[in-house]
């Protein structure tokens, strides 16, 4: 058994890591903002600690006694205003580190992200030790980029850092409420006349991996790893089928990378002003996403941790069936 803090364990992932460590036996310790998912912790008898990264005090009295941190928490809805993304992500983080400094902390666990791979055209099996992709304007990658930078150089606590691509699953707040928007009128986007390819990766494949990095042995650490389902998928093909098992019948309708880009730009301008906090139907980022193929090697985290990824495209696409996915 470990203890474990986990931030943004209010979140989409952080409230599944939580769970699925606890029922695993180890002592959990969830940090997050959500005071009504915080309850739902408490009643499965996990500690519940409403805190900002920005407190720092806070946070250290949560990771006291801990032999683990998991930081979950951060900023991802596309559109956010850029000094957002750096005050969550990478000022967050920081404050992160700096509250492990002279705890019990002996190993912590960071979510990146595979999109920084991305920007420069197609790649098809990325490995880890290949080169980023380049700067580019998208200040939640550069936030991701930044904080990646600083663990680089943060070395008395060492690190795992996971880079999965598109992390799908029930109850997500960004893929979901996308395709929802578009299946009111039956239609998903094709960004490209060109078929591109995505490597998503199941929720609970990645509650999985996580799992098997708190039980890794000490050289796991200091490293990053690449996190994927395995089975790359055609973007449209991707889309089409999660609206299709979540009751809409959906059909492609076109619109050009660059287009698209537009729109979406002037759509996240109008956001801020009238709707601050709130993402724009259509984020930029899954425009990036959905217009240049991506596909990972994860060898690294198969030989590091014995990672492989349980639940197959298929029997993912049936867990959401089965737990009523649905799209209104």
């Amino acid at each position: 058994m470990k203890r474990i803090a986990i931030t943004g364990a209010t979140g989409f992932l952080g409230f599944r890591t939580a769970l699925a460590l606890a029922k695993l036996g180890h002592d959990v310790t969830a940090i997050g903002r959500n005071i009504a998912i915080g309850r739902k912790l408490e009643e499965q008898d996990i500690y519940f600690i409403r805190a900002e990264l920005s407190n720092g005090r806070r946070m250290r009295e949560a990771f006291r006694g801990q032999d683990c941190v998991i930081h979950l928490a951060g900023l991802t809805r596309s559109g956010a205003p850029p000094d957002d993304y750096r005050v969550t992500n990478v000022i967050g983080t920081r404050n992160v580190m700096q509250a492990m400094q002279g705890t019990s902390v002996k190993r912590w666990i960071h979510m990146s992200t595979a999109r920084l791979y991305g920007g420069g055209g197609d790649r098809m099996g990325v490995r880890e030790t290949e080169a980023l992709g380049p700067k580019g304007k998208d200040p939640y990658l550069e936030s991701k980029r930044q904080t990646e930078i600083d663990i680089d150089n943060f070395v008395l606590v060492p690190a795992i850092v996971f880079r999965p691509d598109l992390i799908f699953g029930p109850g997500d707040r960004r893929l979901y409420p996308f395709l929802a928007r578009f299946a009111r009128w039956k239609r998903v986007p094709k960004f490209d006349l060109g078929d591109t390819m995505v490597e998503p990766i199941f929720v609970d494949n990645v509650v999985d991996a996580i799992a098997a990095a708190v039980e890794a042995k000490d050289e796991a650490y200091g490293h990053t790893y690449n996190l994927s389902n395995g089975s790359p998928v055609e973007n449209l093909a991707f889309l089409t089928t999660l609206a299709e098992i979540a009751g809409a019948n959906v059909k492609p309708f076109e619109i050009r990378r660059e287009r698209g880009l537009r729109v979406s730009a002037a759509l996240e301008s109008f956001y801020r002003f009238v709707a601050p906090g709130s993402e724009s139907p259509l984020p930029s980022s899954f425009i990036r996403t959905f217009t240049e193929s991506l596909t990972l090697n994860t060898d690294a985290a198969e030989y590091a941790f014995g990672f492989k990824p349980k639940l197959g495209m298929r029997d993912a696409m049936k867990i959401m069936s089965a737990n009523r996915y649905r799209l209104r």
